[in-house]
């Protein structure tokens, strides 16, 4: 029975989806909604019983004459939960923003996208729930802005048609679209090729395989330079859903180069060798990770409106993950799951966090705001817990996976790699410390002066998420516990609270307790009568500039406006500009085909045909 309750996890989503829409009534869509979350998250944890005592769950389907299969094992059982947890977390936010049944039907549509993705054990499988997940969330930003509907809608096709010619290759080559016989397939040839015997696929194939399978999850999971889409599609939606967006669907990008990893890694390594420990064709994903993680830091840091803000923080946190998994050693791929779990975690809270913002002010620029913390003290309490996890400050979960991530490279002597790694930590803190001064204190605009606190599915939502971030953090054990479990043996050891490398540890609960002791003397301290600096609202500061109206920085105006000035030349090599601008002019080439070729013109068709059997008949067709 357990196998048939593959199916439950991920077509519930749909299907509730589908009723919430034809019923259309307030309370019942949303209660549908909520059902349709639930279910599949109910079923997962009754499904690691179940993957205690076996490898693995399989369930197939024969539809059409196709045989299309699904496998639960623990590396797609980590991703199947976060998809769980953080897709159940947006849904219950969506109870207090969502419009109408439209959003409900796509939204969970997504949903059950992800799951598929998640759960397939075939390309088949995998590339249709794919659609259906991309379909889904391009549903739900052409509901809010066209335009970055439309741009998203492009890359994704992009992405796809990619993908679908890897798998015509694939196909053609291995004649089967299961994982198991093309891991084998790959395998085998690996071993042909090792002892001098032809192989079934060239230099050149592999190389197309693995470029074109990089774009496509490259695309999903928004790596540089495939990541002009996210900004705007996370900001211009439903921002409980772009929890879900962000925290999930950008999840999908990620499992895939793990798929990579699975179906054509001996492959690929034997092909194209290694750099120190990380396979070479790793070690692009490395890079192409680091640089993801600078560009989107910086431009996280220089956004005035907190949704783009996110979106490009959310960009630049993928290429953590993205590092991880190209060093491709046992402990960075941990680490890299380890993040991604972190990810989904704090950054689902933070877009919790600015639709609470957004639907209670109505405002999503830093100049409109300010002292909110007074009035919405729940979200602030939320907001705090983001903050630092998103920064990696001890104990939250995003110190823990961010740790795991700085030893697996420092131990593989990546200097480069550790270099952007850290520097993305640091413009992470930069522009966390202007969010939360800019949004949470200092002067509060008397039109936010009535503003009231999150609504209780919002605040439960957000409650669920800030209580993973910290559980996650003080014990990390209970995540390296399930990670070990992927490669059969213990590569992060330790206790529930201790993570033990061998060459580094942390232990969360002794951070903790520290933590603790230092707040309350801090507090003794501020109790006694220390002495505090009132700021006024007018405290400006210049960056050595002269001291103009036209040049006056605070930190609800312009406060990166000299990092932006020293990037001048950087912010014009903007590969958003280079994608419109190819992409007029395939407009521009479209129509001269359209006036001079494919002019309606019947004697010109026949002319064409005319030169075409020519042509052929020259060839000795």
């Amino acid at each position: 029975m357990i196998n048939e309750l593959m199916i439950i996890i991920i077509f519930a989503p749909l299907l509730a989806g589908v009723l919430a829409w034809l019923l259309d009534i307030k309370g019942v869509r949303e209660g549908l909604g909520v059902i349709g979350a639930a279910l599949p998250l109910a079923y997962l944890i009754q499904a690691y019983q179940t993957l205690g005592t076996q490898s693995s769950i399989q369930y197939s389907v024969l539809l059409a004459g196709f045989k299309f299969e699904f496998l639960l094992y623990q590396i797609n059982w980590i991703f199947a939960m976060i998809a769980g947890v953080v897709g159940f977390a947006a849904v219950l936010g969506m109870v207090s923003t969502a419009r109408d049944s439209y959003e409900w039907l796509f939204a969970l549509m997504s949903l059950t996208g992800v799951y598929g993705v998640f759960l397939a054990d075939d390309l088949a499988s995998f590339f249709i729930f794919w659609e259906i997940m991309t379909f889904g969330s391009f549903m739900m930003v052409l509901k809010y802005n066209r335009k970055a509907s439309l741009k998203y809608f492009l890359l994704s096709v992009f992405g796809a048609y990619a993908m679908l010619i890897a798998i015509g290759i694939i196909y053609a080559k291995v004649g089967a679209l299961d994982f198991a016989t093309i891991q084998q397939a790959f395998y085998q040839d690996a071993m042909r090729g090792a002892f001098g015997a032809d192989t079934l696929f060239s230099r050149n194939d592999m190389l197309l395989v693995f470029g074109l399978f990089l774009v496509a999850f490259g695309v999903k999971a928004g790596m540089f330079p495939l990541h002009v889409w996210a900004p705007d599609a996370y900001s211009e939606t439903n921002q409980s859903y772009t929890a879900m967006f962000s925290g999930v669907l950008s999840k999908a990008g990620v499992y895939g180069m793990l798929v990579i990893y699975i179906l054509l890694g001996t492959r690929l390594v034997y092909q194209f060798g290694r750099i120190g420990a990380a396979p070479k064709f790793g070690y692009i994903i490395a890079l192409l990770g680091g640089l993801t993680i600078i560009v989107g830091g910086l431009l996280a840091a220089l956004q005035e409106d907190i949704r783009k803000l996110f979106a490009y923080s959310s960009i630049s946190q993928i290429g953590y993950i993205l590092v991880g998994i190209g060093v491709g050693t046992a402990l960075s791929i941990e680490a890299a799951i380890y993040h991604a779990i972190s990810h989904a975690l704090f950054k689902g809270l933070f877009f919790l966090i600015v639709a609470t913002i957004v639907l209670r002010t109505g405002k999503t620029e830093f100049k409109d705001m300010g002292g909110l913390a007074e009035k919405m003290p729940i979200t602030f309490a939320m907001a705090f817990v983001a903050i630092l996890s998103l920064a990696g400050i001890p104990p939250l979960v995003g110190f823990a996976s961010k740790w795991l991530l700085f030893e697996a490279v420092i131990h593989e002597n990546m200097p480069i790699l550790g270099g952007m790694i850290f520097f993305g930590s640091a413009i992470g803190f930069v522009y966390l410390i202007r969010f939360t001064y800019a949004v949470w204190f200092g002067q509060r605009p008397t039109e936010l002066d009535d503003t009231k606190d999150a609504p209780l599915p919002l605040a439960i939502a957000m409650g669920i998420l800030a209580l993973l971030n910290v559980v996650f953090g003080i014990a990390p054990g209970l995540v390296a516990k399930e990670l070990n479990k992927i490669f059969g043996k213990e590569v992060i050891g330790g206790t529930i609270y201790e993570l033990n490398l061998g060459f580094g540890r942390y232990n969360g609960l002794f951070i903790t307790i520290w933590l603790v002791v230092g707040i309350v003397i801090a507090a003794i301290i501020y109790f006694l009568g220390a002495k505090v600096r009132k700021v006024p609202v007018t405290d400006t500061y210049q960056a050595g500039n002269p001291v103009t109206m036209e040049y006056n920085l605070t930190i609800r105006r312009n406060f990166f406006l000299p990092l932006k000035e020293t990037l001048a030349f950087w912010l014009r090599m903007s590969f958003d500009r280079l994608y419109q601008d190819i992409g007029n002019w395939v407009e521009d080439l479209a129509e001269t085909l359209r006036l001079y070729v494919y002019n309606g013109n019947v004697q010109a068709y026949a002319w064409y045909l005319a030169i075409i059997l020519l042509i052929l008949a020259l060839w000795g067709v």
